[in-house]
């Protein structure tokens, strides 16, 4: 079944002191965009990652967040800036000999410095991030891929509907092309026999038809336009990615449809190909959105 390239899914995975969550969304779009927000110390597994999702989308524009997971924070250690903190004390010292204060200082005070403590992450295995990321983002993807294949299986029943009155007018125009050039020999014998007393010379009134007929004649396109329904059918039952073959097929019904009009010679006929041309510009829009 097709597969819609709106889609949206949420993965989560994590181990000890690592653990992440993996968001994706994504909207119509002519190629395969991947686009990837995440904290700065995962930019190095960017292009791993953006691989690893392209297993779940052949087009779209795909917007990847990645965050830490909430209850999950790496091991820290504090470091000292000792060098920092012995400096300011000797200034606080020479302070209070030029000044000739006896001003005490304390640990607290030379702790609160800035700078004087430091907050850093351990060193971490980048196979070991990579191993949590990437099965966050698996989860996310499958998520992801799940409910494209939902919002798809919808979609394949709006375009097999539409496809269907498209079908029905084209029946409806097979059966009426036949009868134009009958009716058009009609009215040509009437006016003939109104305008000369002698009646239409047949073989004359035979060769006028004939050109008529084939000037007017839609059989190619109808056998074209009905090929292209039918294949339209088998791909949207399809698997895998077939948007850009529903968007060529919609092109060439609508070329079909085109020649058909103007070559319709007959008020019904006409409002045939109106009504055909709206059906199929319904098609054109909703496979804007078929990956």
């Amino acid at each position: 079944m097709i597969r819609s390239m709106t889609g949206y899914g949420r993965g989560e995975y994590g181990e000890g002191r690592i653990g992440y969550v993996v968001e994706i969304r994504s909207v119509n779009h002519r190629f395969c965009d991947v686009t990837v927000k995440q904290p700065r110390e995962l930019m190095c597994f960017e292009e791993k990652l953006k691989e690893l999702l392209k297993e779940f989308a052949v087009r779209g524009k795909i917007d990847v967040f990645v965050t830490p997971l909430p209850g999950v924070s790496p091991e820290v250690r504090v470091d000292a800036d000792t060098a920092l903190i012995r400096a300011y004390a000797d200034a606080f010292r020479a302070v209070n000999e030029t000044c000739g204060t006896d001003a005490k200082i304390d640990g607290r005070t030379l702790l609160g410095i800035p700078g004087a403590l430091t907050a850093v992450a351990a060193e971490t295995d980048p196979a070991e991030i990579w191993r949590v990321l990437s099965e966050a983002a698996r989860r996310a993807g499958a998520d992801f891929a799940a409910m494209k294949e939902r919002e798809g299986e919808k979609l394949a029943g709006v375009l097999s509907k539409t496809a269907s009155v498209v079908s029905g007018l084209l029946v409806g125009v097979r059966e009426r092309a036949p009868l134009i050039p009958l009716e058009f020999k009609k009215r040509l014998e009437e006016r003939i026999g109104e305008l000369c007393q002698n009646g239409a010379d047949p073989q004359r009134i035979a060769a006028e038809v004939a050109i008529f007929a084939d000037k007017c004649s839609v059989d190619e396109e109808i056998a074209r336009l009905d090929s292209h329904l039918d294949q339209f059918g088998k791909l949207i039952a399809s698997d895998g990615a077939a948007g850009k073959q529903l968007d060529f097929l919609v092109q060439e019904m609508n070329r079909e449809v085109n020649t058909i009009g103007s070559k319709a010679n007959d008020l019904s006929l006409t409002k045939a190909v109106l009504a055909m041309k709206n059906e199929v510009e319904k098609l054109r829009e909703q496979i804007q959105n078929v990956e």
